[in-house]
């Protein structure tokens, strides 16, 4: 089963609208969800943060480091709660069966235990689609901000799945992100000197961390493909194992 399996990253820019503070993509979601209702492989599903914790986290000033202001994780974990409520919400409603799990449940000293390979996988093996999400945890010294994109990464050290796949706003990776025509569709194991932006309310690093992620995770020898999620055409290829956007080839180094 495991090498079968596909983890797909849900951009919070695919639902959510960024440029918005607490604004849900219903309609994204629900094109999401008929997608990934017709792919049959094991999945597991991460999804970002988008407009609802990243605001909050960059309104109190929450990014890298460690708080113990209890008021500001309260308004950080509600809204991500309730941001997962909408998506899981409308997958059930298209016949898309999930189970969530809050990342605070699976982290224990910012690492996912061995025992949740079987919990994951047993999910699966009962045909659920195991869904989680960027959040705030707490370590030692406070709580701190781990993203989805580090999540998929800890998953993958843990299931060694066949693919990853971050589903963004954008169809690739750019060596110019002002240049459509720049896009890269193969990146190996180097930046190529790529340019990185940044939007507003992304406080986890925007896509340079999703490139800095991608490079790790090919390290382990797993496929990782860049697409854009609002075209769910290309998201179901993408799902199937076609090239479309940019892809980081898995390498053991």
């Amino acid at each position: 089963m495991v090498n079968k399996l596909t983890i797909l990253k849900l951009g919070g820019s695919v639902v959510t609208k960024k440029s918005r503070p607490l604004t849900f993509n219903a309609d994204s979601v629900r094109n999401l969800s008929k997608a990934i209702k017709k792919f049959k492989d094991p999945l597991i599903i991460v999804h970002g943060a988008g407009s609802f914790g990243h605001y909050y986290a960059k309104r109190y000033r929450i990014s890298d480091k460690p708080t113990k202001s209890t008021k500001h994780v309260v308004k950080i974990r509600d809204s991500m709660q309730l941001l997962n409520q909408k998506i899981i919400k409308i997958f059930h409603e298209n016949h898309v069966n999930t189970f969530s799990f809050s990342p605070t449940s699976m982290y224990n000293n910012k690492k996912i235990p061995i025992d949740w390979k079987n919990i994951l996988q047993k999910s699966i093996s009962l045909d659920l689609i195991p869904v989680t999400f960027g959040d705030v945890l707490i370590a030692n010294n406070g709580f701190y901000i781990h993203s989805g994109d580090l999540i998929v990464h800890d998953l993958c050290k843990l299931l060694n799945p066949k693919r990853v796949i971050f589903a963004s706003n954008i169809d690739g990776i750019y060596q110019n992100p002002e240049d459509d025509s720049s896009l890269i569709p193969i990146i190996n194991n180097n930046k190529n000197n790529l340019k990185f932006s940044k939007l507003h309310y992304d406080v986890t690093g925007g896509i340079k961390t999703k490139i800095n992620q991608s490079l790790k995770i090919a390290n382990l020898g797993i496929d990782v493909q860049i697409t854009n999620g609002l075209n769910t055409k290309n998201l179901s290829k993408a799902l199937n194992g076609e090239h479309v956007g940019t892809l980081f080839v898995g390498d053991n180094v």
